[in-house]
C-alpha cells in the first residue's frame, strides 16, 4: 500500500484564509510522526499557479489538528487562487489533495458536483469480463451515478439514497438468507447478493457470511459486497466528528477512523479467500471526478 497521502478536503471559509486540516484516517506514519507545535516544509502545485512552499503543522491544541498552513503574506497567491476559483460556490465544492512525492502535494479543484461511482473492484472466484457482462453489477454502477455528493451527507444517507435507488430497479431488500437465523442480506436480485458497507469496519466480516449461506441455501451466483474508499471514508469520518463535537459535549474528542473501506478488503481478502468458493466482488465507491 501507498504511503503517500490523499483525501478530500470539503471547501468552506477557512479554506481561503488559513488552511487545509488533514483528516485523521488519512494520515499515514510520516505524519502522524509530526509532534504537537512541529511542522514540516511542503511544496504545493495548483493549476498554472507558480509551486509555493508553505508548511504542513501539528497545532498545539487539544486534538493535535494537523494542516497545510498557508497564512503567511508571501503566500498570498495561493489565498487569492483559492478564493477566486471556490468563492462563487463554496458549499459541496471539493479540493483533491494528493501527495506525489514525499512532501510536495498537487492540489486539484472538483467544482462539478461529483457522484457517486464504483471506482476499484477488488474480484474472487470471478473474472473481469464475467463482471462487465453482469446486468446487475451495470446496474448497480448506473444506480450509484445517479447519487450526488451532498457536502453535509453522512453515511445513513448515502446508504438511504442506495437503497431507494435499488429498490426502484427491482431490487428486493432486506432478505432472508437461512429463515431460520433470521440474518438477512442488505439487496438480492437475479441471485446476486448485496451488502452496503458504509459503517463500522467491524461488523463487515458478517456479509461474507452471508454470501456463503445464500450461496449454500438460496443457490446465490455473485455476492458483492460495496464500501467507501480510504479517500471517500475519510470524508465521511471528518463529517461524522464534526457533527459529534457540535451536538455532543465531550471530554475528549471522537475519532472517526474505524469506517470499513475498500483498502481494508484488499488487505485482507488474500487471507479470508480460502473459504469462499462462490464469486465475490468488493466494489470501492468512490465520487467521479475524484
Amino acid at each position: 500500500m501507498s504511503d503517500l497521502l490523499k483525501f478530500l478536503h470539503p471547501v468552506g471559509p477557512s479554506t481561503f484564509k488559513y488552511g487545509i486540516t488533514i483528516p485523521i484516517a488519512a494520515q499515514t506514519e510520516r505524519y502522524l510522526a509530526i509532534g504537537k507545535g512541529q511542522k514540516v516544509a511542503v511544496t504545493l502545485f495548483c493549476d498554472t499557479l507558480a509551486p509555493v512552499t508553505a508548511e504542513i503543522r501539528r497545532l498545539n491544541n487539544d486534538p493535535g489538528h494537523l494542516q497545510f498552513r498557508y497564512e503567511n503574506k508571501s503566500l498570498e497567491p495561493l489565498r487569492h487562487y483559492l478564493h477566486a476559483t471556490f468563492s462563487a460556490h463554496i458549499k459541496g465544492n471539493l479540493l483533491e489533495v494528493e501527495e506525489v512525492a514525499p512532501f510536495t502535494f498537487c492540489l486539484r479543484p472538483i467544482l462539478k458536483t461529483p457522484t457517486l461511482r464504483i471506482t476499484e473492484l477488488l474480484l474472487h472466484n470471478v473474472q473481469n469480463h464475467e463482471v462487465s457482462a453482469c446486468a446487475e453489477v451495470v446496474e448497480i454502477e448506473r444506480s450509484l451515478l445517479a447519487i450526488d455528493y451532498v457536502a453535509d451527507f453522512n453515511q445513513a444517507d448515502y446508504n438511504r439514497r442506495i437503497g431507494d435507488g435499488l429498490v426502484s430497479s427491482g431490487w428486493q431488500q432486506e432478505q432472508r438468507v437461512v429463515n431460520e437465523l433470521g440474518l438477512r442480506c442488505d439487496f438480492e436480485k437475479n441471485g446476486v447478493w448485496v451488502e452496503v458497507e458504509f459503517g463500522n469496519a467491524r461488523s463487515y466480516y458478517q456479509g461474507y457470511v452471508k454470501f456463503m449461506l445464500a450461496k449454500k441455501y438460496r443457490e446465490a451466483r455473485l455476492g458483492l459486497l460495496l464500501c467507501p474508499t480510504n479517500v471517500f471514508a475519510g470524508l465521511l469520518c471528518e463529517l461524522g466528528s464534526k457533527r459529534a463535537q457540535q451536538d455532543v459535549v465531550r471530554e475528549r474528542t471522537p475519532v472517526y477512523s474505524g469506517m470499513m473501506s475498500f483498502e481494508k478488503a484488499v488487505r485482507e481478502l488474500p487471507y479470508l479467500g480460502f473459504m469462499f468458493e462462490m464469486p465475490i466482488v468488493v466494489a470501492g465507491v468512490g465520487l467521479s471526478g475524484a
